[in-house]
């Protein structure tokens, strides 16, 4: 009877894949990340410790292959190979965990609670860093870490100004390990009262510790008073311009259309900055005269400045005076227009998106081209930029940018008093792509105490506070076709968090305990 109840293994890892992905939107079932991995950890660690794994590595490949393919099947809209290509990918760090978690039991079978939490804390350990690493790694990739399922748990994320959210995830899954490894204890000693239920007890003191400091910060966090504080009142554009139509020559001009439209209507409100999307404009003023002439003309229509996303190209000449060569640059960039017909300065992007705007190995493996939707690949800028209205500095962040921690964290080093990113989502279509963009940008603000300003063709057009919170009242939904004014806050001397002062320093120490924690054998006591 035994066999028939207890879990197989492929079962388990099913679980834990659909367990994980529906913590994430659209489900956002934030909870249930504290339990998703409890199957996973149950065939790899038996209750049993005279019972073994035999494809530890196999089955956390299986859970991640499930989870990533629930989490990103809209990449299918833009390429269906590629949806399965980085899904098997990304599964290989869940197959990673598994393995090295199964090795810190091979190395500890003991049931004890002191070796439980060794376990629990090592095999945290390492999920963090396998995290920290996948957003580095071929050029990284820093999606829906777990931390991101809790973005609406605000109290207990106010952790991540000291941790970046690793922190989160850390104790997310230190949680679900110490469950499992509770439950194991307990059986093994016939659910005895007598023994402290060490591992229990750490995961409950770590989750009190967060949503205590977390209140805390809560209730104590105030505006920057009225001497101090620097506002800028925004204008968000939200033109909704299909994917399918918005590089084609009539899609272009409905474009300039809405936009110009949606303009004049924002303008009426007095703000200081207009705020188009990601590529609003497709042709960039540099290249394309009328476009620098139709925007201009609009700026001196409603004298106000605008920031961008366009397409940008610059010719660059090579070689010597007998040979020269000219070489086109292509960027992704975000530009001020102001009233004084003047342009710039300009951002281009640094954190390109594989196979969306470059060609991983393009140069050994051309065939790899037509298995995208790009005709060519977008070259990198070559630094930061900041674009200062009335004293307020704004760093921006193109698309998926806002993804990774230590971009966020090196624009607040530069002096940026808000964060803006701009994107376009509308690949995706209705897929809740949108919302999970938006759930991982949450982490930028805690993380930089600085707001974010999410300005997107099709939504999610939004504000977040330095909390984390999103203010509801003023959003754009998906596809709704508008503007939103709102006024942001800075201080004259912003404040740096731990966090952007000191970077990853959390993960790299949960690197440091994996790597000492899986090197480390236990002695094995000598025959008398």
């Amino acid at each position: 009877m035994k066999n028939r109840i207890e879990f197989k293994p492929w079962v388990a890892a099913l679980c834990a894949g659909i367990l994980l992905a529906l913590s994430f939107a659209p489900w956002n079932v934030a909870m249930l990340a504290f339990v998703a991995l409890v199957p996973l950890v149950s065939r790899i660690i038996p209750a049993d410790p005279a019972r073994k794994c035999d494809a530890p590595f196999s089955l956390g490949f299986g859970a991640g292959f499930v989870f990533w393919l629930m989490t990103i099947h809209w990449v299918r809209h833009v390429s269906a190979f590629g949806t399965i290509a980085l899904s098997a990918y990304l599964a290989l760090f869940f197959g990673a965990w598994a393995w090295f978690t199964d090795r810190l039991r091979a190395q500890r079978p003991e049931i004890k609670g002191w070796t439980h939490l060794l376990i629990a804390g090592c095999a945290a350990s390492a999920w963090t860093a396998l995290e920290w690493l996948r957003g580095w790694i071929l050029g990284g990739f820093p999606w829906n870490g777990i931390a991101a399922s809790q973005h609406n748990n605000i109290a207990f994320i106010q952790i991540a100004e000291w941790t970046g959210a690793q922190g989160v995830s850390f104790v997310v899954v230190f949680f679900n390990l110490a469950l499992w490894l509770t439950w194991r204890r307990l059986k093994a000693e016939r659910f005895s009262p007598r023994s402290w239920r060490y591992e229990f007890s750490a995961a409950i003191f770590l989750v009190a510790i967060c949503l205590v400091t977390g209140m805390r910060h809560l209730l104590r966090s105030r505006p920057p008073a009225a001497e101090e504080a620097l506002e800028l009142k925004l204008a968000l554009i939200q033109p909704n311009i299909p994917q399918e139509v918005k590089f084609e020559p009539m899609g272009m001009k409905e474009q300039q259309k809405r936009l110009h439209q949606l303009t004049l209507f924002a303008a009426a409100s007095q703000p200081d900055l207009v705020l188009w999307p990601e590529t609003s404009l497709v042709e960039g003023p540099s290249f394309n005269v009328p476009n620098r002439h139709w925007l201009q003309q609009l700026v001196h229509e409603v004298s106000l400045p605008i920031l961008f996303g366009t397409l940008e190209r610059q010719n660059e000449w090579t070689g010597d005076a007998g040979d020269r060569r000219r070489r086109t640059r292509d960027y992704n960039a975000v530009t001020l227009a102001r009233p004084d017909n003047a342009f710039g300065p300009t951002y281009h992007k640094l954190h390109l998106v594989p196979f969306g705007e470059f060609v991983p190995f393009e140069r050994w493996i051309p065939w790899l081209r037509w298995l995208t939707p790009i005709p060519g690949s977008f070259d990198r800028g070559e630094g930061p930029v900041l674009f200062e209205v009335r004293g307020v500095r704004l760093g921006p962040l193109i698309c998926f940018e806002d993804t990774f921690p230590n971009m966020a964290r090196d624009l607040a080093k530069k002096g940026a008093d808000v964060l803006v990113n701009f994107t376009n989502d509308a690949w995706f279509k209705t897929s809740p792509a949108a919302e999970m963009h938006a759930a991982n940008a949450v982490f930028r603000a805690i993380e930089t105490r600085r707001h974010l300003i999410r300005c997107t063709n099709h939504g999610l057009t939004l504000v977040v506070m330095p909390t984390g919170q999103i203010q509801r009242a003023e959003r754009l939904k998906p596809f709704q076709e508008g503007f939103l004014i709102t006024t942001v806050s800075a201080s004259r001397n912003p404040h740096q968090t731990f966090y952007a002062q000191h970077g990853d320093w959390f993960a790299a120490a949960c690197l440091a305990a994996a790597i000492i924690g899986g090197g480390f054998r236990r002695r094995k006591t000598p025959m008398t």
